[in-house]
């Protein structure tokens, strides 16, 4: 398993953690940043995915939602 899709994992589960604590606090920026930088280099890898091109995470800052589904998304499209 890559390193990527590795820290995508690990994003789905503060995610998922956070979702099921039914938390109202927003990703903090040090969680929302390695999320941007796994979308980033995802796209890199693929460029002629159109699913991961169409990914995005600029939100000042997105919902434990947004990058849950996004990770989602990585791990099936990378993994």
């Amino acid at each position: 398993m890559s390193e990527l899709v590795a820290e995508a994992h690990r994003l789905i589960n503060a995610a998922s953690a956070a979702i099921a604590a039914s938390t109202r606090e927003p990703p903090s920026a040090s969680t929302a940043m390695p999320a941007r930088i796994i979308v980033s280099e995802a796209k890199k890898q693929r460029p002629n995915n159109l699913l991961l091109q169409r990914i995005d995470l600029d939100a000042d800052i997105p919902d434990w939602n947004d990058i849950s589904a996004t990770m989602n998304a990585i791990v099936k499209n990378l993994g």
